[in-house]
């Protein structure tokens, strides 16, 4: 892959020294502690993302109509509930679990193709609840409940690329991870009351958290592990050090849920291809030694 979105975006800025923690980060951390069935969870052929490479020259358009209410109007100008011209190729695949999510890159135009809910219906026929497409040079990501259907940006419940929030196979070839991850949890946000708003903080665009008061964590926040932590004291293996270290550097966001604390790892295939050469044990970092960076709380009542 070459670069991946605009160099500004958060999604590539490192942390930095002595950010700023968020007042609740403790209550955050012990509530994630409390509802997660284990420590951290990865994801490699089931419930995450396979990422294909495309060339949308050689690539047949599919009109893909939405299963959903409605998509993002970047996506759907005519609004007629169909993502119209997309470059899906014939022996493209998704993930085989519910959210049937699918990722597919087109380097020579620089875009990103999102979905969610896809299902191929035969004779290279798709239909998806979402369909998004993003900028290469972009930030990566959407202001928070911008566009008429702002509930539909984003494959992810949070809103983000899909690609933005996968540790890929040749990142730990090369020995490190130079982005944020998204990590889904059990412990997501929806509002501090329960009076049907909706709140969250950038990166995120919406938000799908379930629960409510300031022991959750909204989606969009960024945790960090403590970058202090000497990561020869977790026994942990070599690439589970490069995943660890970009915790450390970089964090994670916000941006699903799930039952389990859990990382997204590229889907290779059902048997797991190149992710056999590997070992991942971060199920050794114990949940304690992360925290939450500084939120900034964007509310919207619902009205949807």
């Amino acid at each position: 892959y070459s670069r991946l979105f605009d160099t500004a975006s958060p999604i590539l800025q490192p942390i930095g020294d002595n950010p700023e923690i968020d007042e609740n980060s403790d209550a955050m951390i012990q509530k994630l502690k409390e509802t997660s069935k284990i420590v951290l969870k990865i994801d490699q052929h089931l419930w995450t993302i396979p990422v294909h490479m495309i060339d949308s020259e050689f690539c047949p358009l599919v009109d893909v109509p939405t299963t959903g209410d409605s998509l993002y109007e970047s996506v759907d100008p005519d609004a007629n509930e169909i993502a119209e011209d997309i470059p899906i190729p014939e022996d493209a695949w998704q993930d085989p679990k519910d959210d049937s999510h699918m990722c597919l890159i087109d380097q020579k135009l620089r875009k990103v193709y999102d979905f969610s809910f896809v299902e191929k219906l035969g004779n290279n026929q798709w239909q998806a609840s979402i369909v998004d497409v993003w900028d290469l040079d972009s930030m990566g990501y959407r202001e928070p409940f911008t566009g008429n259907h702002w509930w539909r940006a984003g494959a992810m419940g949070g809103g983000l690329p899909l690609i933005t929030s996968i540790v890929r196979v040749e990142e730990i070839e090369a020995g490190e991870i130079k982005h944020a991850l998204m990590f889904a949890g059990p412990s997501n946000r929806r509002s501090i009351v329960d009076d049907g708003s909706y709140e969250l903080c950038a990166p995120a665009s919406r938000t799908n958290g379930p629960n409510f008061g300031v022991e959750y964590i909204p989606e969009g926040a960024r945790l960090q592990l403590d970058p202090n932590l000497d990561l020869d004291t977790l026994d942990l293996t070599p690439e589970s050090k490069i995943v660890a270290r970009a915790l450390q550097q970089y964090g994670m966001f916000s941006g699903e849920n799930s039952v389990d604390f859990k990382l997204f790892f590229q889907n290779l295939g059902p048997n797991k291809g190149l992710w056999n050469h590997y070992s991942f044990n971060l199920y050794n970092i114990p949940v304690k030694y992360f925290r939450v960076l500084k939120t900034n709380i964007i509310r919207r009542e619902l009205d949807i």
